[in-house]
């Protein structure tokens, strides 16, 4: 037996409201999340605490500073709040499990940086500068955003919730890449590695070396812009194939978009869909256009959350990218940066040569800016026809008006 074990202290009486934990202090869990409230020598005390916060947390309140620290909350506390805040968005939908996932990385490993238990008031500017750049050495620029704008969250929250007295001073140093290093690094990484667009002889490559599964969704990503969660939560009910129309709310931003389909893409749906499908794993998949062999979403959340140490994980599980790299290495293609995802950035690259912006934001599901997208409503068919039909043309060159030529 461990020497933990054989220390563990029993309840001063059956009807104690808190448990022992293992890691030496006395808990509970309040509305699905864990709180620590005293160490094992010290009952009493916890219990105490316990009783000073218990309407507030059993009410889903943060409690105020007075209650968690005479001299106000430590960096733990306030991490531990605001993972709070976004386990609930998460639950509701508002946020993805990779944006979760990210954060409580990102926190955990400034709190470790900066000391968990320190006071947040004793925070200084010069604390957030030499971190991030730290952050800067190992990190490209996209990434040090996502660090710099978590870390930035965490302590607005705790001013907005009253948790801290104060807003935080970050100082000028503790700031997202510019504009202008952000196109250095994007330079760089073509240079490197070429432009995020796939050239039209791969994408004739990948056709042809695609299977049935993978076919239709490759050709909805050139065909409409489709990226990798549009294709995985695609209805079966927004697929019209006898008009050769794809009709709904884009999830990412609930922007209406409408997609016509060209022919070969309504025979490869059409397969997909008559097709031996496999049995889905619920109803919610059940109306899916695509899924996996075991019957669920080609892209789907995970969340686990262990009762024991209160620790929530979440995962993004996305098998299509997946499927997609394992092909692009297969033709000797692969590089660096260039997935699933390409096939949208090399449609709006071939589609803005039409110059009909507003057709094109309504096939890519993207907000019309400005004035614009207050006063435009309708757009016709035949715009959106001829944008998908220009990229059409640039994937199969035609010599006539209705066969294309394939390139060998």
């Amino acid at each position: 037996m461990a020497k933990n074990e054989r220390l563990k202290p029993k309840k001063p009486y059956p009807s104690f409201p808190l448990t022992v934990h293992p890691n030496g202090q006395w808990y509970k869990k309040i509305r699905g999340r864990v709180h620590f409230f005293g160490v094992w020598a010290e009952p009493k005390a916890a219990l105490q605490r316990y009783h000073t916060l218990a309407a507030d947390l059993h009410t889903g309140r943060t409690p105020r500073v007075s209650t968690l620290s005479h001299a106000g909350p430590t960096v733990k506390n306030a991490c531990n709040s605001f993972l709070g805040w976004q386990k609930d968005k998460l639950d509701t939908g508002e946020i993805g499990a990779r944006w979760f996932e990210d954060c409580r990385k990102i926190v955990r490993e400034f709190a470790k940086a900066v000391g968990k238990e320190r006071l947040v008031p004793d925070l200084r500017p010069e604390d957030f500068q030499r971190y991030r750049l730290k952050l800067a050495k190992r990190l490209g620029v996209h990434a040090l955003t996502r660090h710099v704008t978590a870390i930035r969250s965490v302590f607005k929250y705790a001013y907005d919730v009253d948790l801290i007295e104060g807003p935080v001073k970050f100082g000028r140093g503790f700031a997202n890449p510019s504009a202008a290093q952000k196109r250095k690094a994007k330079q760089k990484a073509e240079l490197e590695n070429g432009k995020k667009l796939f050239k039209r002889e791969e994408l004739v490559s990948i056709l042809d070396a695609c299977d049935p599964h993978l076919h239709a969704s490759v050709l909805l990503g050139i065909n409409g812009g489709f990226g990798n969660t549009d294709c995985a939560t695609l209805p079966r009910s927004t697929v019209d194939l006898d008009a050769g129309l794809v009709t709904y709310a884009r999830p990412k931003m609930g922007v209406h978009r409408i997609v016509p389909l060209w022919p070969e893409t309504v025979e490869a749906l059409r397969q997909t869909l008559a097709g031996d499908r496999p049995e889905p794993a619920d109803k919610q998949a059940a109306a899916l256009v695509f899924l996996t062999p075991t019957g669920r979403p080609l892209v789907r959340q995970t969340v686990s959350d262990d009762d024991e140490s209160g620790k929530i994980k979440a995962a993004n599980v996305d098998e299509l990218s997946a499927r997609f790299s394992a092909l692009l290495k297969s033709i000797g293609i692969h590089r660096a940066g260039v997935g699933f995802y390409t096939l949208r950035h090399t449609f709006r690259t071939w589609a803005d040569e039409t110059h009909d912006q507003h057709a094109i934001h309504r096939i890519m599901g993207h907000a019309i800016p400005g004035m614009s997208g207050i006063y435009v409503e309708e757009i016709g068919l035949e715009h959106l026809r001829a944008v998908t039909d220009h990229v059409r043309r640039k994937l199969w060159p035609r010599t006539s008006e209705d066969q294309p030529v394939r390139l060998d």
